[in-house]
């Protein structure tokens, strides 16, 4: 199964007829990191234009909510559930309180980016009844497959860029301020160096804090028939500072075994490590 981003909805048919199985979309206020915001009351027509193509929508809710924000959220899961969308990314707890409220919990995808990297956090997640849990993806192709063994209702990025880090500060707008700067980081596209790292690393600031994403985007040519042999299936394609045709490109590099663009090194680089005993 393809999870897909979107930039245009008119690419949805080519999107299908290059193998996706389900479309991601975005909703203005309640989504990061988004290649396509809809406004909220245009989301039933996005999902009848998916179920017409035999396409799943589902909804981007990645953002962290505030108390006030509440009665917004309530409104967002009930507009989901009126328009039928077969499933929403949260990574704020408090969605999964009040969709529970709204009995609609197992619509639900768990992505925090960065957290889900054992096997008792799966099970723990998917025992709240939810429909499905995103691994960090920093984890090797041997953690993955270790901390799958017993659920396989786990979701698994590709390919694309990822998030390492999202903070609700501005912190460009922050640094800019502090070197005096003139330039504006609002909403566009900049590069982090570190003095650790030799790559670049894309950072936005948008209205909902700072985004920083990996030096490249990955990709899993080589393991996506390890992983479907292991009995995954859900896998996610980011199309974050790409397009509709990067996506058809990846999606039929995928199917035809040619190149896809990316890196794969995350696969084979320890995450865990542990503290080593003092000889002292």
């Amino acid at each position: 199964m393809f999870i897909v981003t979107i930039h245009d909805v008119k690419n949805i048919q080519k999107l299908k007829e290059a193998g996706a199985d389900a479309i991601i979309i975005g909703v203005e206020g309640f989504s990061i990191r988004q290649s396509l915001a809809v406004a909220l009351e245009d989301v039933k027509e996005m999902v009848l234009l998916c179920h017409a193509q035999h396409l799943k929508c589902y909804v981007n809710a990645l953002r962290f909510f505030m108390e006030d924000e509440l009665d917004l959220l309530k409104e967002f899961l009930k507009t989901c559930k009126e328009a039928d969308v077969d499933g929403i990314y949260y990574s704020d707890e408090g969605v999964f309180y009040e969709a529970q409220k709204q009995g609609m919990e197992s619509l639900l995808i768990y992505q925090p980016e960065t957290l889900i990297t054992n096997h008792m956090d799966i099970a723990f997640y998917l025992e709240l009844g939810i429909q499905s849990v995103s691994l960090a993806h920093e984890c090797s192709l041997e953690e993955i497959l270790l901390m799958t063994k017993q659920n396989k209702e786990v979701e698994i990025l590709i390919s694309g860029y990822f998030s390492i880090l999202y903070s609700r500060r501005m912190l460009v707008t922050n640094y800019l301020d502090a070197i005096k700067s003139n330039e504006k980081g609002h909403k566009k596209v900049l590069d982090l160096i570190e003095s650790t790292r030799q790559d670049r690393m894309p950072i936005v600031e948008d209205d909902y804090g700072t985004h920083i994403f990996s030096e490249a985007p990955i990709q899993s040519q080589k393991e996506l028939p390890v992983l479907k042999e292991h009995g995954l299936y859900r896998f996610r394609i980011d199309s974050i500072f790409m397009d509709d045709d990067w996506t058809i490109h990846v999606l039929n590099a995928y199917q035809n075994q040619s190149e896809v663009p990316g890196s794969n090194h995350w696969y084979y680089q320890t995450t865990m490590k542990k503290k080593e005993a003092s000889h002292e």
